[in-house]
């Protein structure tokens, strides 16, 4: 009786050893964050029949953070790539559905998915990002070079932004603050848009007689002041000392 009770003994601990170890080698469950947002409703035009459309090329990022996982800064020259941490597609894609649905709302035009030629104006948005950092309890920054270019007459303008958004604590919190600065920047594109669309050959709006390279003229890119940049730069500086 004794050896029986004893072996028992020796196999429920051996059970509990085993769930133990099972349990510590479980991998945590992976999160998946999105920067896509619900879209309200335009500002102005009207979708169902636009005067123009909209089409947002692929997005360019950096090979550091061009992955599934978020990649968030340690410091000024080190980086933590995190596995459990992911996009719910990739990057480029993911900033580009953002802008998609920021620029469309702001500028009051739908993608140009389904455009046959010559049915109305397209303007073409290329987007550049040189820099897309996560810091946390600190700020989530987007440094981006984009244009608008017109494909009827092919009249570019190009631009720079560098947006910066103060976050918490958390990883959540650095997506939310990426959102913002997409929005951001999408709000900039869709003032260029709308400013080449009232600036058209047929818009009421054109000022008479202003060629193609006058109204180019008139154009410019929405004012950026440093103050953004640099807030970053200081933000970056308190977390190096």
């Amino acid at each position: 009786m004794r050896q029986s009770c004893s072996w028992r003994t020796v196999v429920r601990t051996a059970t509990v050893i085993g769930l133990s170890i099972l349990t510590a080698c479980a991998s945590p469950p992976t999160r998946f964050y999105t920067l896509s947002t619900e879209a309200g409703p335009t500002i102005a035009g009207n979708t169902a029949s636009p005067s123009f459309r909209i089409d947002v090329r692929p997005v360019k990022v950096p090979a550091a953070v061009a992955r599934s996982q978020l990649v968030v800064q340690v410091n000024a020259a080190q980086v933590q790539v995190l596995e459990d941490d992911r996009w719910a597609s990739s990057l480029p894609d993911e900033i580009r559905y953002a802008l998609v649905a920021g620029v469309s709302q702001k500028a009051g035009a739908p993608g140009a998915k389904t455009v046959a030629r010559g049915d109305v104006p397209v303007y073409q948005v290329a987007v550049d990002v040189q820099r897309f950092e996560s810091w946390p309890g600190s700020h989530a920054l987007i440094d981006v070079v984009w244009d608008v270019r017109t494909l009827t007459d092919d009249e570019t303008l190009t631009c720079h932004s560098v947006v910066s958004e103060p976050v918490s604590d958390g990883y959540q919190a650095v997506v939310g603050g990426h959102r913002r600065a997409i929005s951001v920047v999408a709000a900039q594109i869709a003032k260029v848009i709308r400013a080449f669309a009232a600036s058209a050959t047929d818009s009421p709006f054109r000022p008479t007689g202003a060629s193609g390279k006058a109204r180019n003229r008139m154009l410019s890119c929405p004012h950026m002041t440093d103050a953004v940049e640099t807030a970053a730069d200081r933000a970056v500086a308190r977390i190096e000392e």
